[in-house]
């Protein structure tokens, strides 16, 4: 008799899994983890994802990339003033939420590329993505074409390290201080008469 799918525990192994990266990277993320955490058979570790380990982590950071996505492009009509400091914000109450313990599950699987090269190469493409987003945006703030490539990066890369040295320093200062001087330089760069 075949066994029966149900969604909703694959969703919750792979939100685990996210959360597990979250905390302990992937070197550190091990489905026999997963298992307990969510509260599951090893057997159903092996139904949900049978492509194995690779596959689990692989799910979990395109959930992440996906639900980061969706709210980065939600802010596409917003002021700098307004969207640079909502972004920082979700960071911000996702650290404090984990006394500190939890950071970026993109940057893990950017780092854990050695263990699980597949989770890398989604952690590139969403970074690439995530350039490409915030450049159009910043166009559309009104930011001039030539500057926006490099001031995306730039964005991108405060911003994921500022979680970083907060999550070091076990504090949200940095993160704090970095979106209100993301704010001061994209509004420099735009157009006079723009903001």
């Amino acid at each position: 008799m075949a066994r029966r799918s149900d969604p909703a525990k694959r969703e919750r192994m792979v939100r685990t899994a996210r959360d597990l990266l979250c905390r302990r990277g992937v070197a550190g993320t091990t489905m026999l983890d997963v298992v307990a955490e969510a509260g599951t058979s090893r057997g159903s570790l092996y139904h949900y994802f049978p492509g194995g380990r690779s596959e689990m982590v692989e799910d979990a950071v395109r959930g992440a990339v996906a639900e980061y996505t969706e709210g980065l492009l939600a802010l596409a009509d917003l002021e700098p003033r307004d969207a640079i400091p909502l972004i920082v914000a979700v960071w911000r109450s996702e650290a404090e939420a984990s006394d500190y313990a939890a950071g970026c599950p993109v940057v893990a699987a950017a780092l854990g590329g050695e263990v699980e090269p597949g989770a890398r190469e989604i952690a590139a493409r969403a970074f690439t993505d995530w350039t490409d987003a915030v450049a159009a945006w910043l166009v559309h703030t009104g930011v001039p074409a030539d500057r926006t490539a490099s001031l995306a990066s730039l964005l991108l890369s405060a911003v994921e390290g500022a979680v970083i040295v907060g999550l070091a320093q076990r504090s949200s200062e940095p993160m704090v201080r970095v979106a209100d001087e993301l704010v001061r330089v994209v509004e420099a760069a735009r157009t006079p008469g723009r903001g």
